[in-house]
């Protein structure tokens, strides 16, 4: 077994080299994100349009889906109110 005293400076020095470590880490962060708002603040107006255009499409698919459900309302109440025809009605007789 090793002695306490023999690992301890080892674990010291270990622990001042990561933390200076990251420390460096987190500024080199920093500075690479820094820059982030000033070149994303050019292509906030590109948005407005896109946007725009995702509005108009989802107008046309719930118009487009509107359609669709008044279509299948009005199959389905036709569906109901027809009757089927006299020759399906009656059983049909097999000769044997």
């Amino acid at each position: 077994m090793h002695d306490l005293r023999m690992v301890l400076p080892i674990i010291i020095i270990g622990g001042s080299f990561a933390c200076a470590g990251a420390v460096l880490y987190g500024t080199w962060l920093l500075g690479w994100y820094r820059g982030r708002e000033e070149r994303n603040a050019n292509t906030l107006p590109s948005v407005e349009p896109r946007l725009e255009r995702l509005e108009h499409t989802v107008d046309q698919l719930m118009n487009a889906f509107d359609r669709l459900e008044a279509m299948q309302s009005v199959h389905s109440g036709l569906a109901q109110r027809s009757t089927p025809p006299e020759r399906l009605r009656q059983p049909s007789i097999t000769p044997h």
